[in-house]
Parts: C-alpha cells; structure tokens; sequence
C-alpha cells in the first residue's frame, strides 16, 4: 500500500518542486488538484492544491474517510462513481457537491484506476477541477433571453429546452425546418409527443434521468416529422440550473439521418447478396488470401457433398485434383484481375472426381492488397470420373 501512495505522490510532487508562483499554478488546478481512495474509501493522499481549495491540510485529510471530508449525503453520490473506478473504468463526470460547511460547488472529475503489479485495481486517482464560477456564467447565459436565445436560435445544431416535464420551451430555427412542424406547433407539445411509441419509454428515461441531474451519455432515436416521414436524431441533454437547483433540460441535436438511411441501404444490400448468393445454382466459394474457405453457397456443398460445419478450415486447394492447378488459377488471378472457364479436374468429399470450369476475382482491401478470392464452380455434366 506504502508503495501505491509513493507512486501517486511522485506523479505530483514535480509540482511543489518546481516551485510554481500563484498565478502559474491557478492555471492547471485540474491536474494539481488530487487525491489518492483506497478500497475502503480512505484517502491516502491530498496534494497541496485539493487541501487549500478545501481549507483543510494535509493530516485533516489523510487516512480519513470520504463520508468524513465530504458528509454522508455527497458521499452517497460520490461512492457510485468509485465502485465504477474499483471495477476498472475511467469515470468522468460533473456535478454539484456540497463541502460540509461550504456554499455548494460545481465540479469536473476524473475518477483513474490504480492497477497494482499483480493487475488488481487498489486505488482510485482523483482528479478534481472546481468550474463553479464558468458554470454561474453558464447559467447566467441561459437565463439571458435576448443573447442566449439569439445564440441558440443561430446554431447549426438543432436546440430545444425543456421544462421538467419534457415540455418544449424553445426550439430553435433548425429544429423547426428539420422537423417541418411550425414554430407554434411546438406550444404545449412535449418531446414525447414526437417520439416513435416503440422508443418513448426510452427516451423518457434518458430525459428523467438528465432531469435528477445525472450525466446522460449521447444518444440515438427516431422520431416522426410533419410529413409523417421517419427521421433519426443524435441527441446531448444536460440539465438547466439557477441558484443551483434543476429548472429544465437543454437538448442538442444532430440529424442523423442520411447515415441511418446508408445503414440500412447498405443492411439491405448484404441482405440482397446474401440470398442471391445463396439461392444462386452455381456453386460460390470465397476464400481469405491463404486459400481456406471462409464462405460458400448451398449448391458449393451440394456439389462437392459437404456439410456447412464441415469446411470451416478446408482450403480450396484441398478440393483440387492435381494441386497445381490451384496455384495456377490464383495466379493467374492475381495478374490479370480476373478467369473465366479455367478449366480444372475437382473432386467430391467422397473423392468423384469432376471436371469443372473455375471463373475467380480478387476480393482486395482498402489499401488494394489481395484479401481473398471469390471464386464460381461450374460442373460439366456427363464427365464424371471415378476417382
């Protein structure tokens, strides 16, 4: 444990050695300002910085438990955050938190696992920023009718507020054009009342969450537009606070629904060429750039007389008579781009052999290098030949 803490306090020591002025440290408080949790939710390290934002020193601090420095209520909120750190995650989050004997502050933090040399997570590192006087400007922006609502109105990202009921309060102008609702539409609707019903349940629950103040990760939904057309949206919500208390919710959001269309044109698509693959009557093979089989088609095993199971790991080269002819037919494959009738003696899983006609392309990636070949079998009937 001695050596975790000498690890933690050497990461920021370089800062008191390197002895900043005042104006030179209040520039960085988010990297000075740290402290080290152990598993038992006990410091065992506040740097300088964190213990002077907080008016306690350094033996105030250490070797007492988070419900002592910060009060059972913030500890409640901050311990959910630790057990996430514990499991291994980076946690990142901002919110307000009240300092026992101290006006409530908003605050951004990073929340780091510390792995011990055997792998296990032993401690978290703390990293915490106070932004309570940007998140008053913030606010006071918001509150602002004529400039931030200006500002909102101009933006090229689709802007809307909401009150605690999901009751739209503003919309701005690339909302209404996307949407093709009028601005008037709008009154007394709430954003429920343009979600799909297949998705309402949970969009209210991501907007009931931001509204209790919780960090709600970006999101996607679909949602009808005036012409009853079916839209797609990527969507940040993040509550509204005055005097520190949650009045409503700002959303932003991005139309996202050329990509979903590509999406599902290109789902679509493989979904086309599946079946034509597979209801196709010649036999379709596809290999990686080593020769195994990675696909085939219903008549490829109807042909050669094999079960699906049965070619994972069987290389095409495997089904030729004389093996030559397979390096042959991937070679000339490479060159000229393309065969047609490559004419080749193949045979059966019960070794018949058969007289066929190959026609192969190179299947290549991005970057243009060969990936694997897709290839056509087609038997000459009347030639078999025992094998």
């Amino acid at each position: 444990m001695e050596d975790t803490k000498r690890t933690k306090q050497q990461q920021t020591e370089p800062g008191k050695k390197g002895g900043k002025g005042k104006g030179e440290h209040e520039t960085n408080p988010f990297i000075d300002s740290m402290t080290l949790i152990n598993k038992s939710y006990v410091y065992e390290f506040a740097s300088e910085a964190y213990c002077r934002d907080h008016g306690r020193t350094r033996k105030d601090v250490v070797g007492n438990s988070v419900a002592q420095i910060w009060g059972e209520p913030s500890f409640k909120f901050i311990k959910k955050h630790l057990d996430q750190c514990f499991a291994g995650n980076v946690v990142r989050y901002e919110n307000w938190l009240e300092f026992p004997g101290e006006e409530p502050k908003f605050y951004r933090v990073t929340y780091s696992p510390y792995f011990n040399p055997a792998g296990y997570v032993t401690h978290a590192v703390v990293a915490s920023e106070d932004i309570t006087d940007f998140k008053k400007e913030e606010e006071s922006l918001e509150k602002s009718d004529p400039t931030f609502r200006a500002l909102l109105r101009n933006m090229h990202y689709g802007v809307f507020t909401f009150d605690l009921e999901g009751r739209f309060t503003f919309v701005n102008d690339v909302i209404v054009k996307r949407s093709g609702y009028p601005r008037e539409w709008y009154v007394g609707k709430s954003l429920f009342d343009v979600v799909r019903p297949q998705e309402r349940n949970t969009v209210q629950k991501h907007f009931q969450a931001t509204a209790r103040g919780e960090q709600v990760a970006p999101y996607e939904f679909s949602f009808l537009k005036a012409a009853d057309e079916i839209a797609w949206a990527h969507i940040s919500t993040t509550p509204i606070r005055e005097a520190g208390q949650i009045t409503g919710v700002l959303g932003v959001m991005l139309d996202i629904t050329k990509r979903v269309q590509s999406e599902q044109a290109l789902i679509e698509s493989e979904e086309k060429y599946r079946r034509l693959f597979e209801e196709s009557r010649d036999a379709i093979f596809i290999t990686d750039s080593e020769g195994r089989l990675t696909d085939v088609n219903r008549s490829f095993l109807k042909l050669f007389g094999y079960k699906k199971e049965e070619i994972h790991g069987l290389r095409a080269i495997d089904t030729y008579v004389n093996r030559d002819e397979c390096l042959r037919y991937m070679k000339e494959v490479d060159n000229e781009g393309f065969v047609e009738d490559f004419a080749v003696k193949l045979k059966k899983k019960d070794g018949t052999v058969m007289e066929c006609l190959l026609n192969g392309t190179p299947l290549r990636g991005i970057d243009g290098t060969i990936r694997g070949y897709q290839g056509i079998a087609r038997h000459e009937a009347g030639r078999i030949q025992p094998g």
